[in-house]
């Protein structure tokens, strides 16, 4: 509060001034005392520009300290293994991204696998290797497809089912054995 005292010491300083040489002027009822009238005016109006602009000015810097530390106490806690706030939706896709990422782990293990055998001698199983890439590649459509609204592309939607259903690019639902 300091400040507060201060500021109205200087106001009722220049509002006495300003009513000092209002009397005076009136009194007189000359050009020099209405031309003091019309400084100290001026200065009274400048001091209350100063004092509010001052005033937001600290009020935003105290605004953005205050959520700096805000920002940094959240980092610091969830760091420190704290309670960190999470979006239902996102963690929700989250995890259907992460599981679509060991789908393709999956895949890419089983055709490692086929072409390993090419390698010995043997005689790879083009029909699994096949499916596997067509697995992967209906898993990479959907797992875009989830981010549609993070990365604000738009999901397929020219088929009935909203780009899901099958074709050469997007094979649809595959039938077949578990491969693991």
């Amino acid at each position: 509060m300091p400040t507060w005292r201060g500021t109205g010491i200087v106001f009722a300083v220049m509002v006495t001034v300003l009513l000092v040489a209002l009397l005076f002027a009136a009194n007189e009822n000359d050009i020099i005392g209405w031309i003091l009238v019309a400084i100290s005016s001026a200065w009274l109006l400048l001091a209350i520009i100063l004092i509010v602009t001052f005033r937001r000015g600290a009020q935003k810097f105290g605004d953005a300290v205050d959520s700096a530390r805000a920002d940094a106490a959240a980092r610091n806690s969830e760091a420190a293994g704290g309670t960190a706030v999470v979006d239902e939706d996102t963690h929700s896709r989250n995890l259907k991204l992460d599981h679509s990422f060991k789908i393709v782990q999956v895949q890419r293990r089983v055709v490692a696998a086929e072409i390993g055998k090419i390698s010995r001698g043997e005689q790879a199983d083009m029909e699994i290797v096949d499916r596997a890439l067509q697995t992967i590649q209906f898993t990479a459509h959907n797992g875009r497809d989830m981010l549609s609204d993070v990365t604000g592309r738009q999901p397929d939607e020219g088929s009935p089912d909203g780009g899901r259903g099958a074709s050469d690019e997007n094979p649809g639902t595959i039938e077949g054995d578990v491969i693991r």
